[in-house]
């Protein structure tokens, strides 16, 4: 067996001395990221459900590492308390009203806990006190709602793909329409009499526009315009010649008027306007230039008796004032 050189021991201290400082930086590392070589305290929290969270996982406040979990104790059959042991230099941020969910590092990593900071205690929290706690979203009811949701959307998608070979066959209304050419034909018929129609449209309004008919002689020409223009000029020459008669029919009533007051002024009818007055009563006539108002009881027209005896009361009272006259020069 040979000895074992000088150059072979150095190597093999070498070895060694490399090996035992990569484990105390090891060792420093895990004792640094599981907070065993600075100083901690401990608070816990209760959860109905703790998702897979396992001792050792880490702490998180504010997004950065500061502990880790300690212990895990099933308290009953609805709560699991979580101790869990975070830095000193954090204690100051945490306070009374922080809270700590259950989440993932990531989408497929480690479970860890999140400490939120509270809004309104300005008290932090103490070494073995409790901190308020949010249940972890329970994803295996998730999974099943997804998993109901993926069974009706086959069901649609089955309904879907049965609609579409219906369709495909020519059946309803947007098979006809797609795959059948009866409904094509009919709705090239349907747009054909549109168009007929339209084009019988724009013939009646080049007509009206032409001042052909009624609708074209109303709206386009003068003529019923001139037509109405004359009617009321006739209808004003008429109301012109009404008024006129109306004014002579005033004038010959007033001169009727005039002539009946004339006549009972005169002394050969005096008499008689007396007599006829005492036997009919108390009736006037009123005549104005412009108007005739007549007695409720009495006309205004005179008979050929009333004539004949205005006659008579006129000579008998001519022949009675000769007489007086004649007895005077006696």
């Amino acid at each position: 067996m040979q000895a074992t050189t000088t150059s072979q021991k150095i190597r093999i201290g070498i070895f060694t001395l490399a090996g035992l400082l990569l484990f105390g930086v090891g060792i420093f590392f895990i004792g640094s990221s599981k907070s065993l070589f600075t100083k901690t305290f401990n608070v816990y929290g209760t959860f109905n459900n703790v998702g897979g969270l396992q001792v050792g996982n880490n702490v998180r406040f504010a997004g950065i590492t500061a502990g880790a979990i300690e212990k895990i104790t099933v308290i009953n059959d609805t709560t699991v308390r979580v101790d869990m042991r975070i830095q000193t230099k954090y204690q100051q941020y945490i306070k009374t009203d922080a809270t700590a969910t259950i989440g993932s590092d990531g989408l497929m990593g480690d479970k860890l806990v999140t400490i939120a900071p509270g809004a309104q205690s300005r008290t932090p929290l103490k070494d073995g006190q409790r901190i308020g706690t949010v249940n972890p979203t329970d994803y295996d009811k998730v999974i099943a709602k997804f998993t109901a949701v993926a069974d009706n959307a086959n069901v649609i998608t089955a309904t879907l793909a049965d609609i579409a070979t219906e369709i495909r066959s020519g059946k309803g209304t947007i098979g006809r329409l797609m795959y059948n050419d009866e409904l094509a034909v009919q709705i090239e018929g349907t747009m054909a009499n549109a168009n007929r129609m339209s084009a019988s449209f724009a013939d009646l309004g080049s007509q009206v526009r032409s001042g052909k008919g009624s609708i074209g002689q109303l709206i386009y020409t003068n003529k019923l315009s001139n037509s109405l223009d004359s009617a009321a000029i006739s209808a004003n020459r008429a109301m012109t010649s009404a008024d006129d008669a109306v004014k002579n029919i005033n004038q010959a009533a007033f001169n009727f008027s005039e002539n009946m007051k004339a006549l009972q002024g005169n002394v050969l009818f005096r008499s008689y306007f007396r007599q006829k007055q005492a036997s009919e009563g108390a009736n006037a006539i009123v005549l104005d230039k412009d108007a005739v108002i007549e007695s409720t009881t009495n006309q205004s027209d005179l008979t050929e008796a009333e004539l004949s005896e205005m006659r008579k009361a006129a000579e008998a009272e001519l022949e009675k004032k000769k007489n007086t006259q004649r007895t005077k020069k006696r």
